[in-house]
């Protein structure tokens, strides 16, 4: 089975000359590995929003990636965040806006993420006077729509309405089969109940289960907030490298 791993390293793009820029790699997953991985993210709307929007950015149809993305990031996915980052800040699909990628990337490490920190200060780095204080005049009205103190509650009352309406015997027996299509983990993490841990799960097994899809870290909130934020710690090392001009060999 194929395991996506996350790319957390900003790569570095390639312009200029006879040479086309590169596409800025976000997972090594495959658009069908991500498909896949949308049933199992079913009730976790900042997790269907990411997904999608990794469809939607694996087929190059990057302005509606960003859409999915903010949509994401409106549910408190420090994914997506991370990823609008990335995008505005290297301008894939976007005119280049570095004060957005900052103040995305500033969100995106609200938690605390070592390596999500190590980006954003990176970044602030190579920002201008000017630019700096365009971030800190335009970054209030962002943590006001997509700060965690907002964006959590609306997911987790779309996690809270999932719950209810739990699949399986109203008497507590909750290990039925489920038909969930076939995946493997974006993030290459299988400490926990993530997508990509059931969607791994139903490749080895041929199907997932109810107890599985409401494990407590799906469905319980303090629960499913440390998992995700497990998945970040998980990640690989991060590199933030200024775009550059490729030179003719």
């Amino acid at each position: 089975m194929k395991v996506a791993t996350l790319v957390l390293a900003l790569t570095c793009l390639v312009s200029g000359g006879a040479f086309a820029a590169e596409p800025l790699k976000l997972v090594s997953a495959g658009f069908l590995d991500v498909d896949a991985q949308l049933h199992a993210a079913k009730g976790h709307p900042n997790e269907e929003w990411r997904l999608n929007g990794l469809k939607s950015y694996l087929g190059g149809h990057y302005d509606e990636a960003v859409d999915r993305f903010e949509r994401a990031a409106y549910f408190a996915d420090k994914h997506a965040q991370h990823y609008l980052g990335l995008i505005f800040w290297h301008g894939q699909g976007v005119a280049t806006d570095r004060v957005r990628g900052y103040i995305w990337s500033d969100l995106a490490a609200e938690r605390g993420n070592r390596r999500l920190l190590a980006i954003r200060e990176n970044m602030w780095s190579q920002l201008s006077a000017q630019e700096r204080q365009q971030a800190m005049a335009e970054g209030a009205a962002f943590y006001d729509r997509y700060g965690d103190a907002v964006a959590q509650p609306r997911a987790e009352a779309e996690i809270r309405r999932f719950a209810r309406g739990m699949t399986g015997s109203r008497v507590g027996f909750r290990n039925q089969a489920m038909d969930v299509l076939n995946g493997g983990p974006i993030n290459g993490s299988f400490g926990n109940a993530t997508p990509g841990m059931l969607a791994a799960s139903v490749a080895v097994n041929g199907g997932t289960t109810g107890e599985k899809l409401y494990a407590d870290e799906r469905v319980r909130l303090k629960d499913y907030w440390r998992a995700q934020d497990r998945e970040l710690e998980r990640t690989g090392r991060v590199e933030l490298g200024p775009i550059t001009t490729a030179r003719k060999p």
